[in-house]
C-alpha cells in the first residue's frame, strides 16, 4: 500500500471515529444533567376535595302520646308510603329529661315538627332516628340562602333520638327524601371556570359510598366559589350526616399525561422538546386536552390547529425535556 493512500485510510478512520464520539458519546455527556420524563398514556382525573354540607327535603315527625317504643324499621332504610316506622304503647312519662340532646332538638325545630299517632310514613322516603335542630333552616327551600356560618356552626351529623320511653311532643324519627336532596362546598375558583358549569356531571366518593350529582348552582362569593350539588341517588347516611369530607370527580380525561412544566410555548404555541436519537432535542408542538393542578392532558400522535391543520405531535413513550425553561431550552 502506497504511503499516500495509507495515510487517507488512517485519516478517513481517525475521522469516522470522531464522528462516531460526536454523534453518540458527546451528546450522551452533554445530557447526564438534563433531565428528562417519558411521556406514557393514562387518566387525568379533575377533581376537588372539600367539606360537604348536605342539605335534605325532610320532616322530622314528634309523637302525640306517651309510651315504650319499638322500633320497627332500621336507620337509613328507604320505606314505602303507609309502611310502619315505629310503635309506641303503654302510656307513662317518657325518659326526656331538661338538657338531654332531646330537648336541645326539640327546642331548636319548635312547631316545624309534624305530630303523628301512627307513626306511618306519609311518603315513600329514607327513615332516620338522628336530627340536628337544622332540619328548617338547611331545607331543600333555602338551598339558595345557604351561608359559610351555617356550615361552620351545625354539628357534622344529628343527635340519636332513640329512647326505651318516648313523651308526647318529643321528636321520634325522620323522613327524607332522596330524590332531590344537595350537597354545599367552597372552593377557590382558581382558572377552570368551565369545571363549575351548571349541568355538569360528578361522582361524589361519601367515604365509602358513591353518588353520582350534577352541578346545581355555582356562584362567586369573595374570592371562593359556592358550589352547589343535586343528587336523587339514595344514600344510606343521608339522613344522619350533615357535614362529611367528600371527593368530587368531575371528568377523566384520556390522553398523554405530562406536567405542565415540561410544556415550552413558541410564538403562542405550546410545545415540548423531545429527545432525538442524535441525542439533540426537537420542540415538537402540542395540544393540551385538559389542565388540572401541575398536571396536562396531551393528543396522540396528531391533531388539528383552529385552521384544520393536521399536525404531527408526540407520541407514546417519546422522551422529552422535564422543565425546559430551567434547563435553558426557551
Amino acid at each position: 500500500m502506497r504511503k499516500g493512500t495509507k495515510a487517507l485510510l488512517i485519516i478517513f478512520i481517525v475521522a469516522a471515529a470522531g464522528l462516531y464520539l460526536y454523534l453518540e458519546i458527546v451528546p450522551k455527556i452533554e445530557g447526564m444533567s438534563e433531565k428528562t420524563v417519558i411521556l406514557e398514556y393514562g387518566d387525568l382525573p379533575v377533581r376537588d376535595e372539600a367539606e360537604l354540607l348536605i342539605v335534605r327535603d325532610e320532616t322530622l315527625f314528634s309523637s302525640k302520646k306517651s309510651g315504650a317504643v319499638t322500633y320497627e324499621q332500621d336507620e337509613g332504610a328507604k320505606v314505602r308510603k303507609g309502611v310502619r316506622i315505629i310503635t309506641v304503647e303503654g302510656g307513662g312519662a317518657g325518659e326526656t329529661t331538661s338538657g338531654s340532646a332531646i330537648s336541645r332538638i326539640r327546642e331548636a325545630v319548635g312547631d316545624s315538627m309534624k305530630a303523628t299517632g301512627s307513626f306511618k310514613a306519609n311518603r315513600t322516603a329514607v327513615v332516620s332516628y338522628y336530627a340536628d335542630g337544622y332540619e328548617k333552616k338547611l331545607s331543600v327551600e333555602n338551598v339558595d340562602k345557604v351561608t359559610r356560618a351555617d356550615r361552620d356552626s351545625c354539628p357534622a351529623e344529628g343527635e340519636s333520638l332513640k329512647v326505651k320511653n318516648v313523651a308526647a311532643g318529643d321528636p321520634v324519627y325522620k323522613l327524607t327524601d332522596n330524590n332531590e336532596w344537595y350537597m354545599i362546598y367552597w372552593t377557590e375558583s382558581g382558572g377552570d371556570a368551565e369545571r363549575y358549569t351548571t349541568g355538569t356531571a360528578v361522582t361524589v366518593a361519601l367515604g365509602e359510598s358513591r353518588v353520582d350529582a350534577k352541578i346545581y348552582d355555582a356562584r362567586r362569593e369573595g374570592e371562593s366559589l359556592k358550589v352547589t350539588l343535586r343528587s336523587d341517588m339514595y344514600y344510606a347516611d343521608l339522613a344522619r350526616v350533615r357535614k362529611i369530607s367528600a371527593e368530587i370527580v368531575f371528568a377523566e380525561y384520556k390522553g398523554l399525561v405530562a406536567d405542565k412544566a415540561n410544556i415550552a410555548e413558541r410564538e403562542g404555541v405550546p410545545g415540548v422538546f423531545v429527545k432525538q436519537r442524535s441525542g439533540g432535542y426537537k420542540w415538537v408542538p402540542v395540544n393540551i386536552l385538559k389542565e388540572t393542578g401541575s398536571k396536562c392532558t396531551l393528543s396522540v400522535n396528531v391533531y388539528y390547529d383552529e385552521q384544520g391543520k393536521q399536525v404531527n405531535t408526540v407520541n407514546y413513550y417519546d422522551e422529552v425535556l422535564a422543565d425546559p425553561k430551567r434547563q435553558g431550552y426557551e
